[in-house]
């Protein structure tokens, strides 16, 4: 057997280099017939990228790559999310409603988050566009979603309830409005109208009841509530949004009590927000 100068290994006699170091493990004939010393310890160094040595290339994500890298991060965290647009009828009537979603959206967004979804809310306001009353999207923060209730209220305040003419209202063009906006791919999309008012068809955008549908199912919109008056015929044309794709209707109540009509709503929002939380995945 030959031992190992270097690590003191075992090795076969006709073995030239230690298996376990590499070291030279042969003697070397000189040419008056004498052996030469063994040679120095060969080692193999492993190999070592330092913290200076130049990292190899690493090719950018796709962007299918980093949309599925963001849902399995998602589904790491077990947490659901959900981005819900409000589209508000902001007319003279609807003064109960804006006072409610001012109220009522801290606790609306506590009770679905405490369900484990995470919430981001965001508000279209709208008129009558047919009276140069342009719809709007509120900002917070040069941004159409927040995910802080306070500031959200804090928006909303600043509502006024006027306009609108006689009915009927633009909120047709209002929901192509919200269905533009960048709502996050890893997050259920959600869509709330809340309006008294039959919808303008034709609208200046909206031609048709069929192209807003259309539209709802390019965004890949997931839910969709409508809070309206149910039992009106000329709001029941709202029904036929809900076709293809997830949602119910809430009665939005009726009469001329302000502060009525502002608790009822209050109430609509909260089984709306149960709604979402048992919804949502």
């Amino acid at each position: 057997m030959k031992i190992c100068i270097n690590c003191g290994a075992s090795n076969p006699n006709n073995q030239r280099y230690c298996n376990h170091c590499g070291t030279f493990l042969g003697q070397i004939a000189t040419p008056n017939g004498g052996v030469a010393a063994p040679t120095q310890p060969q080692v193999i160094p492993p190999t070592v990228i330092s913290s200076r040595s130049p990292l190899p290339p690493t090719k950018p994500l796709s962007a299918s790559e980093l949309k599925l890298l963001n849902k399995k991060l998602a589904a790491m965290q077990n947490k659901r999310s959900a981005d819900i647009m409000f589209i508000l009828d902001c007319t003279g009537s609807m003064g109960g409603e804006i006072e409610a979603i001012k109220d009522a959206i801290m606790d609306f967004a506590d009770s679905i988050e405490s369900n484990g979804v995470r919430v981001r809310v965001g508000l279209v306001e709208f008129r009558d566009r047919l009276i140069k009353e342009e719809h709007r999207v509120l900002t917070f923060n040069d941004q159409p979603f927040t995910d802080n209730p306070e500031l959200f209220r804090q928006k909303v305040a600043q509502l006024r309830a006027g306009g609108g003419g006689d009915e009927p209202e633009s909120s047709l063009d209002a929901i192509l409005l919200a269905l533009r906006q960048p709502f996050t791919d890893t997050s259920s999309k959600i869509i709330v109208l809340v309006t008294d008012a039959p919808p303008h068809i034709p609208d200046l955008e909206a031609r048709s009841i069929e192209q807003v549908v259309q539209a709802i199912t390019d965004a890949g919109i997931q839910q969709l509530y409508l809070v309206i008056r149910t039992q009106d015929t000329a709001s029941q044309v709202y029904l036929k949004l809900l076709e293809r794709v997830r949602g119910m209707a809430f009665e939005l109540g009726k009469g001329d009590d302000f502060r009525q009509r502002t608790e009822d709503f209050k109430r609509t929002l909260m089984a709306l927000g149960k709604t979402i939380s048992q919804v949502t995945n």
